[in-house]
């Protein structure tokens, strides 16, 4: 009988040891396991990390309020699970990620991106573990614009030995992309494909310009919606990807330069997206407003040669009740300089009159004509061109300028009486030739341009015909943006 009570407690003593050691191997797993994650964040370069292990298995880990930065750049998570089926391999296995919260803060973002040193980062990228799953948000920021954030799904696999792939989706307030990716860690290589991108151009043009400036898009506004697609690859530290970009419903405006575009459409191929260079595309805007001048139904083709050159195979628009087209051309948008030359077709005198200011005439016709010109800060300036009165097309002329006509004409002249009447208004001019050169090139100094005109009056019973000849000295841009202004004059051809 002495012996129950002794190996009860036995039993009894065993039975605690037991409870005792469980307790000792479990705090001891946790301990190891807050240990071995804490050596994977490090050894990926984190620092200043903080977690919780609230749960451990030999197949499971689950860790909360997980905090670190990786080069600078903090990364936050409220939930992280790793499931590993090998649990003795050294791997953590599935790792999935909730709540993840990363604040992106762009103006910073080369900085924190350069390696310590200034040097590219070399040797292969190894990540500890075979499946990532991730659901959060980026907050990107900019100075000076309001947070957005980027709600994002991940999902990433092992599929072979340093090789994986991923799938990545992004939704924000106007903003929704979705990628694939195979990543080579041991080559440093990103294959990728972004099937669809679609971006609401207001909302995300500040933040677009400090990630990836375009000189041509400084002062501008831009509205409307861009969607496109993009394939490429990114190794040894260069971005080579093709793809598309489409714009719809647009809308440009330059306060300062008083220029605004209505209903913008745009077609672009890239044939190389980090080399910013295009096949011809298009371009189409419903009006383009520049002062008092609109001009309707632009269509232009185009290429990009860079990201400062721009090849214009043509322009085409309508403008003052006629066609308006370029001959081809070269923008560099940083020199803030447009130099091309100009064909027009059927261009009314009559709305090209309302532009000016105090002219001593009124008409009506339409003309043809060619001349190049320079747009740059100072304003518009015209090179060595012509107009001519459009054949076919029946011309009048009136003046109000008193002495044009009869200054070298002696009173008693038999056409006096009528030259004078048509100077002054009182008889129209019915015009069979008119051409005007622009910036004649034997022309003395400060001569803009030489008008030429041959008529007779409208009214049959007045027999005068009437061939004038005019210079114009002075600038002749001022006629039309400032009226006659000062510093031009209107005279007869010596």
């Amino acid at each position: 009988m002495s012996s129950f009570p002794t190996k009860r407690r036995l039993f009894l003593g065993g039975g605690i040891l037991a409870l005792a050691l469980l307790a000792v191997v479990l705090l001891t797993r946790l301990a190891l396991t807050g240990l071995a994650l804490g050596f994977f964040l490090k050894r990926a370069g984190a620092t200043e990390i903080t977690y919780n292990v609230t749960g451990v298995s030999p197949w499971r880990v689950v860790v909360e309020d997980v905090g670190f930065l990786l080069k600078r750049q903090g990364f936050a998570a409220k939930h992280v699970s790793f499931d590993r089926s090998h649990w003795w391999s050294a791997s953590l296995g599935k790792v999935r990620v909730e709540q993840a919260r990363v604040p992106l803060a762009i103006d910073s973002l080369a900085e924190k991106t350069q390696p310590a040193g200034g040097g590219a980062a070399t040797g292969p990228v190894h990540l500890p573990f075979e499946e990532l799953s991730v659901d959060g948000q980026v907050i990107v920021q900019v100075a000076g614009l309001a947070d957005q954030a980027l709600t994002m799904k991940l999902a990433a696999k092992q599929g072979g030995d340093q090789v994986w792939s991923a799938q990545v989706q992004v939704d924000a307030p106007g903003l929704t992309l979705t990628a694939n990716g195979t990543y080579d860690a041991g080559k440093q290589q990103l294959d990728f494909t972004v099937p669809a991108v679609a971006v609401d151009l207001k909302t995300w043009q500040g933040f677009a310009q400090r990630v990836a400036p375009v000189p041509a898009l400084d002062g501008w506004e831009l509205t409307g919606k861009l969607s496109g697609h993009a394939a490429g690859r990114f190794a040894e530290g260069r971005l080579a990807a093709n793809g598309s970009l489409q714009v719809r419903e647009g809308r440009l405006e330059n306060s300062a330069k008083a220029i605004t575009a209505e209903g913008v459409d745009l077609d672009l191929e890239f044939l190389d997206f980090g080399q910013v260079r295009t096949k011809p595309g298009t371009l189409r805007v419903r009006e383009v407003r520049t002062g008092q001048l609109p001009l309707r139904d632009l269509a232009a083709e185009f290429s990009l040669a860079g990201i400062d050159q721009i090849e214009v195979a043509h322009v085409t628009l309508s403008a003052l009740g006629g066609k308006v087209s370029t001959e081809p051309f070269t923008f560099f948008p940083s020199r803030d300089e447009l130099k091309a030359v100009v064909l027009v077709e059927g261009i009314s005198i009559e709305q090209v009159m309302a532009l000016t200011q105090d002219l001593p005439a009124k008409a009506k016709g339409q003309v043809n004509g060619r001349f190049p010109i320079s747009v740059n800060p100072s304003g518009l300036h015209l090179g060595t061109g012509w107009l001519s009165l459009k054949p076919g097309v029946n011309a009048e002329i009136e003046f109000n300028a008193k002495g044009l006509l009869t200054g070298g004409t002696s009173p008693s002249s038999p056409s006096y009486a009528v030259l004078q009447k048509i100077e002054s208004g009182l008889l129209k001019l019915g015009i069979s030739e008119l051409r005007l050169d622009i910036q004649p090139p034997a022309g003395p100094a400060g001569r803009s341009a030489t008008l030429h005109l041959k008529g007779a009056p409208l009214d049959p019973e007045v027999k005068a015909p009437v061939i004038l000849d005019l210079n114009v000295n002075g600038p002749l841009e001022k006629l039309l943006k400032l009226g006659m202004g000062s510093g031009i004059s209107v005279g007869a051809k010596p």
